[in-house]
């Protein structure tokens, strides 16, 4: 039987229009289970805290096409320079990058999908009662 080798996840983080980051693109790790675990506070170090999954987040980046709002020089792909940039365009990508890491769906289920059985709550009706069965 031949072996199975894993190919490292990675996470690729595009925003498209109409986003406030349309444009940007980045380029991150995944994690081991127990890196995630820890990540989700569940692991045997609590990294749960935004500070912390920031922080987790800007040692995961492998790439990004940011540039200095100044020079237009590529910014560089550092702990550092993630901390000093923007932070809503930072916890944005920490939050895709966690997206990813937990495989959110993204968009509708696929007609053919196995999901399970409909929610109690899809089946009740909705149309406020009448006159005569509110009171």
């Amino acid at each position: 039987m031949a072996g199975y080798r894993h190919k490292a996840k990675r996470i690729n983080v595009s925003f498209a229009e109409p986003h406030e980051f349309a444009g940007f693109e980045a380029v991150l790790r995944g994690k081991s289970l127990a890196g995630f675990l820890d990540l989700q506070g569940i692991g045997e170090t609590d990294k749960s805290s935004l500070g912390e999954q920031l922080r987790e987040m800007s040692l995961s980046l492998i790439s990004w096409n940011l540039e200095d709002e100044d020079t237009g020089e590529p910014v560089p792909v550092t702990p550092g320079a993630v901390m000093a940039q923007d932070q809503d365009l930072m916890i944005a990508l920490a939050a895709a990058w966690m997206d990813g890491l937990l495989g959110a769906i993204k968009g509708p289920l696929e007609p053919s999908s196995t999901d399970g059985q409909p929610s109690l709550e899809a089946s009740l009706p909705m149309e406020p009662l009448s006159e005569s069965l509110a009171s």
